[in-house]
């Protein structure tokens, strides 16, 4: 895969902005990847005061002459696509290193600690510390899941649902040898409510994504004590809302303001076959997508909690304490869970035009097939 389409991938999280805001790195490894990052840095700093030792022309037996020589560093991090734990070690071999400057690995130490919301610069502890209840949301796209996740992060006692393991991680994991599962581990004793829940939520073309690398994906469902099942009974609304994110880049609605350019972006949408089309793909794709998580479940042995949206939509409160009681959650006593959203429900008169010119279109298919 390009470099360009990894970084693309990984930058979702703002990962090179934030750490463009670090003085004094020491960055070391392959070529492409420190010049990529060279250059994302000059966006956002007018003067630049790492170090990048390029290992195409310099060796790793000068590098402590090269550390001794320039300004002290924060700290060390290698940077290589093809294996970053190796050339760790490789590092850590020259013997002369400041035992007090960390040596931290790009993705598998410092991308991880801005998902698991540390200290960039930080080593963290390999001692996993597995949290007393942990739950994990499956779904398919535009299932209501980022409405549900705040809904429960908004209870305090819920953990802080969020999609952790998303295109970044994916990306990594495929090209880049990115251990996922230890991210998650890491997850799991990192991003906790005071109560000791952990949350997180699996998108299923993500999901199975990770399935198709080296790593072990079984621990997923070893790691994780209970499964909830978002599903969506509205399926061509369901694939409607993903084709118009798609077309409108616009995945939510936090407040009113945002309103008036969505709905001019909406305005730009024409509604023909090729359209409709489109939107009769994603319905068998989510449609298939929800079946191999099922059958996902039930390979491991797994009988989730099953949530329908509508069901959301019709009583929230009533959706949530399912699920609290599922997870097994203790309620505090002394005072009244109160549940909230920022987001905002996206239907439109776009939407609800597509899904009739997509039954009338359904019908016509058909109308064609009888007269074959």
């Amino acid at each position: 895969m390009e470099l360009d389409q990894i970084f693309q991938a990984v930058e979702e999280t703002q990962f090179l902005k934030q750490l463009s805001s670090r003085e004094k790195l020491f960055l070391i490894g392959d070529s492409a990847p420190l010049e990529y990052i060279k250059k994302i840095f000059a966006t956002y700093k007018e003067l630049d005061n790492n170090y990048y030792y390029d290992l195409s022309t310099h060796q790793l037996n000068e590098l402590d002459k090269n550390i001794s020589e320039t300004n002290k560093y924060q700290a060390i991090i290698v940077v290589s696509l093809e294996d970053e734990t190796a050339l760790l070690s490789a590092v850590k071999e020259q013997n002369d290193l400041s035992s007090e400057l960390p040596v931290l690995r790009l993705f598998a130490d410092v991308f991880i600690n801005l998902l698991c919301r540390q200290p960039l610069l930080q080593t963290l502890s390999e001692q996993i510390k597995k949290p007393p209840i942990s739950y994990a949301i499956l779904t398919t796209p535009r299932s209501g899941s980022t409405y549900l996740c705040e809904l429960l992060n908004s209870t305090k006692i819920a953990g802080n649902p969020s999609e952790h393991l998303r295109l970044a991680v994916q990306e990594l994991s495929l090209y880049c040898n990115f251990n996922y599962l230890n991210l998650l581990n890491k997850l799991m004793t990192h991003r906790v409510s005071s109560n000791g829940v952990f949350g997180t939520k699996l998108i299923s073309h993500f999901l199975f994504e990770l399935q198709q690398t080296k790593f072990d994906f079984k621990q997923i469902f070893q790691s994780v004590d209970k499964f909830i099942l978002l599903v969506r009974k509205d399926k061509v609304a369901q694939a409607v809302s993903l084709e118009i994110a798609q077309q409108t880049e616009v995945w939510h609605l936090h407040n009113n303001g945002e309103k008036t350019d969505y709905q001019s972006k909406l305005e730009n949408i024409e509604i023909n076959d090729a359209l409709l089309d489109d939107v009769e793909q994603k319905y068998n794709f989510i449609n298939k997508q929800e079946a191999r998580l099922k059958k996902l479940l039930a390979n491991n042995h797994i009988e989730p909690l099953t949530i329908v949206y509508e069901d959301i939509l019709d009583d929230a409160e009533l959706q949530i304490n399912r699920i609290l009681d599922f997870v097994a959650i203790a309620k505090p006593e002394s005072e009244e869970i109160k549940i909230k959203s920022r987001i905002k429900r996206m239907p439109s008169n776009t939407s609800q035009e597509i899904i009739q010119q997509y039954q009338q279109y359904q019908q016509r298919k058909k109308a064609q097939y009888a007269n074959k």
